[in-house]
């Protein structure tokens, strides 16, 4: 392959665990492309269904990878291992790119010497067979990349186009298998990865039938936050003193996770709360209500034991 070609290749990695439902759209959403230039590697993560089968139909035109099941970050990692493109498009294996996609996003990180292009999506369910479009979102970040993405931004990673300068500097975070989407953009983030958006719809993400850990396990999920919050803080606070932004994006992470774990872990709930301590050793709920007037008084650790104990004499 000619030099020209290898820096425009993009390399569209698939990780696919008991996809027999779903995997061959996923793949001709690829295939219909209007970018020519692409290579395709799929991550056979363990399957026990018919995904082997159906994905050697398609052997001239992808490139197998089978191992024992893994995960996805580690499905994902072995996938850019064995890549060659310049560009990296990973895309989940029931989820959906628009023809146009590829084509329009490295365009873009052209122009704008970008590493990382996201742009539109929309939800969808299968019913009857037929595709519906149950939402759309079309957001851009804030200028405070990091913490816009550490706090509520999230976008499937069908929608992204990363460079490889990028993704050689950051690494699929196998601690949160929940979060891990969210932490691998957040890391680009912090490693001045340069990002631009592009409008339309780039890609569908399917729901209600996936084989999520999020889907699954509620505390799995607020786990991962609070650990995901941990990591953060350290990082933001041992690179220059925490900007108060930061630090307030930290403190919001951490009330939603002692909030959660309320039902679900009470241990974690104290860790949480000692952690929120530690950080802002004052700490007055912002809200209005009686945590912040017992707060004031009392101190926010005490306010929260006299909290539950309402609760437990309620309830």
């Amino acid at each position: 392959m000619a030099e020209k070609k290898i820096n425009d290749l993009v390399s569209v990695i698939i990780p696919a665990y008991n996809a027999e439902l779903t995997i061959e759209k996923t793949l001709v959403s690829v295939f219909e492309q209007t970018y020519e230039n692409i290579e395709i590697i799929v991550i056979n993560d363990g399957s026990t269904d018919d995904t082997l089968k159906i994905l050697r139909a398609f052997d001239e035109k992808i490139k197998i990878i089978s191992t024992p099941n893994q995960g996805v970050s580690n499905a994902r990692t072995l996938g850019t291992e064995n890549s060659k493109g310049a560009y990296i498009q990973f895309l989940d294996a029931d989820d959906l790119l628009d023809k146009h996609k590829i084509n329009v996003q490295i365009s873009a990180l052209k122009q704008h010497d970008a590493d990382i292009a996201y742009g539109d999506w929309q939800k969808f369910v299968i019913e009857d067979g037929e595709m519906r479009i149950t939402e759309m979102i079309k957001r851009r970040l804030s200028d405070s990349v990091a913490v816009n993405i550490f706090s509520d931004f999230w976008c499937p990673p069908a929608v992204l186009l990363f460079s490889r300068k990028i993704i050689s500097v950051i690494q699929w975070n196998k601690n949160l298998p929940v979060i891990q989407d969210a932490r691998y953009l957040l890391d680009a983030a912090l490693s001045n990865g340069i990002f631009t958006y592009t409008p339309g719809i780039m890609a569908s993400y399917r729901i209600g039938q996936r084989n999520s850990l999020s889907t699954k396990n509620n505390l799995a999920f607020v786990k991962d936050c609070f650990v995901n919050a941990q990591e953060i803080y350290d990082y933001w606070n041992k690179e220059s003193a925490i900007k108060k932004e930061e630090k307030h994006a930290i403190v919001r992470c951490v009330r939603y996770c002692i909030n959660e774990f309320r039902y679900l872990d009470r241990k974690l709930q104290n860790k949480a709360i000692d952690f929120l301590l530690k950080i802002s050793p004052n700490y007055i709920p912002e809200e209005k209500g009686s945590l912040r007037i017992l707060s004031s008084i009392l101190g926010y650790k005490n306010a929260e034991k006299v909290a539950m104990l309402k609760r437990r004499l309620i309830g």
